[in-house]
């Protein structure tokens, strides 16, 4: 099983039911981005995450990889095509003396960054529906806006990790008069997870994923079965993000993402 944690926040998991039961109709676009703002500081120590050696890659890995996943998630989709656009804005920063969390205080040596700092593509589904993604680890204000939008023929969905326990979905079919975006706030125990916490109203935090996380692994485990995400979906990511970065350096141009058929 691969961590892809963001799965088990109960109004990703409603979202994922909603088009599922077909609420948005045909899926026309995918937004998604996926903004934080601790490096935004150019003097902000160099961590083991801004080194390609250590970390494989920078937003594009760390932070971009979530919103694919999610994005497949939700969907039921998998892309197809990206073309990639990597920045990286400050190219050397303070070695840092000892970190604690990701902030480090840092020494008078400086060292180089090797990884991208801000990831950008543009992307296709398998149903034919168009993407934009956004991974950026320079948004002063962000410190993890998780957001993702789904337009379709018969509606719209949209999510903020910010706010974390609401989803907002708008329904093409309202009489026009009163038609517009329904802020549901997931804390009913009908729906994704709920049922085993608090009262309604009571919203869930980060850490409540993790503990679904491991019950859906328990769980699968016990019946037999291939938890989810499998190793199989981890790659699927793996060639995403190898995609994009191969884009990226050839000039944005658009770059198919291989399947195990055409490997095969």
């Amino acid at each position: 099983m691969v961590g892809f944690t963001y799965r088990r926040v109960p109004a990703i998991a409603l979202a994922r039911q909603l088009v599922a039961e077909g609420r948005v109709g045909t899926l026309r676009h995918v937004r998604a981005q996926y903004l934080q703002d601790w490096i935004a500081d150019e003097e902000a120590p160099l961590s083991w995450r801004l080194e390609r050696s250590r970390a494989g890659s920078g937003a594009l890995g760390d932070i971009g990889a979530h919103i694919i996943d999610l994005t497949q998630f939700i969907t039921g989709e998998r892309i197809t095509g990206v073309s990639g656009l990597l920045e990286t804005f400050v190219h050397e920063r303070p070695v840092a003396s000892e970190f604690v969390g990701l902030r480090g205080s840092a020494s008078t040596e400086r060292g180089p960054v090797t990884v991208d700092d801000a990831a950008v593509f543009t992307a296709r589904f398998t149903g034919g529906a168009v993407g934009t993604f956004e991974a950026t680890r320079f948004a002063w204000g962000r410190k993890n806006a998780i957001r993702v939008e789904i337009n379709g023929s018969a509606g719209s969905l949209a999510f903020d990790f910010e706010d974390m326990n609401v989803l907002h979905y708008f329904d093409a079919t309202d009489d026009a008069r009163v038609a517009g975006f329904r802020r549901i706030v997931v804390t009913e125990p009908e729906r994704p997870y709920i049922g085993a916490w608090w009262p309604a109203g009571h919203g869930l935090g980060y850490e409540h994923a993790f503990v679904h996380q491991v019950v859906d692994l328990v769980g699968a485990l016990a019946a037999g079965e291939q938890p989810t995400p499998s190793f199989a979906d981890g790659l699927a990511i793996q060639r995403v993000l190898d995609a994009v970065e191969r884009s990226a350096e050839d000039q944005s141009r658009w770059t198919t993402v291989p399947t195990d058929e055409m490997e095969n």
